[in-house]
């Protein structure tokens, strides 16, 4: 190969090269560790509130109310061992969790406000229960 073509194809390989290495960083910021910011409903893969976050979801507390979307299949399914959840007791609601998506199969609450302990039991959808 000639120098002006080992040339040529350098600098037709550069912008390739350039590409490629956006879509990784892009692909890498998609993959980032979820986090439990205040006022969230997270699920915790440890104990006491500890270890990586597997679900987190604003809750949107304000004085009076919260809006908490349902979660109807949670895929992959996640095994948590404890929640933090930020409804106040006296809004009368609970969170329900369900091993199953479509909030189906057998389901247990988390009604307190902070950090209850689960069981590492499966985890496919959840959804507020009021009243």
């Amino acid at each position: 190969m000639t120098r002006s073509r080992r040339r040529a194809a350098a600098a037709l390989a550069l912008p390739l090269l350039t590409v490629g290495l956006t879509a990784a960083a892009g692909h890498a910021d998609a993959a980032r560790e979820l986090t439990c910011e205040p006022g969230y409903l997270c699920l915790f893969a440890g104990p006491h509130g500890t270890g990586r976050v597997l679900y987190a979801a604003d809750a949107h507390v304000t004085s009076d109310w919260f809006t908490l979307a349902d979660a109807e299949d949670i895929e992959p399914p996640i095994f948590p061992r404890s929640v933090r959840d930020p409804l106040p007791d006296g809004f009368g609601c609970t969170v329900r969790l369900d091993d199953q998506p479509n909030l189906a199969g057998t389901g247990w609450e988390v009604g307190d406000l902070g950090v209850d302990e689960l069981t590492g039991a499966r985890v496919a959808s959840l959804a507020p229960i009021c009243g």
